[in-house]
């Protein structure tokens, strides 16, 4: 899937962000100036910081790599998380009583976040081994949270077990994503320190 120019521009979706948020305060500006706060407005508000969200989510789609994965990434990053901004207005602004519509939703939000955490780690795994692991096992560990997490919502698991194997891979995917933070940071101290002075 082609997608538009635009969404590869990171300032393009930070002017959305901030857009969004100007447009959650001027909400809160009016119910403050008329002291009155109705159901529409409190709808209004969170649409806006939905909209935010979505934004501030596809900042991070834009730093994935135009090689390897990311081609792939990108796309259904940006698919998943705009389909999650619809369902979740459509279910703010309409009245779904389903809960199969909640945890379509839901699931769709938890994939939308997990393939943009993969494709920013991936983005990433580039120069030393020890960088290339660590990114890799980020991604890896995204991955598996976010299958565990839609099969957890569809299926409505409860099990003890179940959790205590999710928490142990969140501290694995935590652990991975410092890593790759304290290597890069590292690696960016070293490359300073080799280069001559100016």
């Amino acid at each position: 899937m082609r997608l538009p120019r635009w969404t590869a521009r990171p300032e393009a979706h930070a002017a959305g962000c901030l857009l969004a948020l100007l447009a959650a305060l001027a909400v809160v500006a009016f119910a403050i100036g008329t002291l009155e706060y109705t159901k529409t407005r409190g709808k209004l508000l969170l649409t806006a910081l939905l909209v935010a969200g979505y934004f501030l989510t596809m900042i991070g789609a834009t730093a994935m790599p135009r090689s390897g994965l990311g081609p792939w990434f990108r796309p259904l990053s940006f698919s998943a998380a705009t389909l999650a901004l619809v369902l979740m207005a459509l279910g703010l602004w309409g009245t779904p009583d389903p809960d199969a519509f909640w945890k379509a939703t839901a699931s769709v939000t938890v994939l939308a976040m997990g393939l943009v955490a993969a494709g920013q780690a991936l983005s990433r795994a580039e120069g030393r081994t020890a960088v290339r692991v660590a990114a890799t096992g980020s991604a890896t560990f995204s991955t598996a949270l976010v299958a565990m997490g839609v099969l957890a919502i569809a299926l409505e698991i409860g099990a003890a077990a179940y959790w205590w194997a999710y928490g142990l891979l969140a501290a694995g995917w935590v652990l991975a994503a410092l890593a790759l933070a304290a290597l890069r940071l590292w690696r960016r101290r070293s490359a300073w320190s080799e280069s001559p002075p100016a």
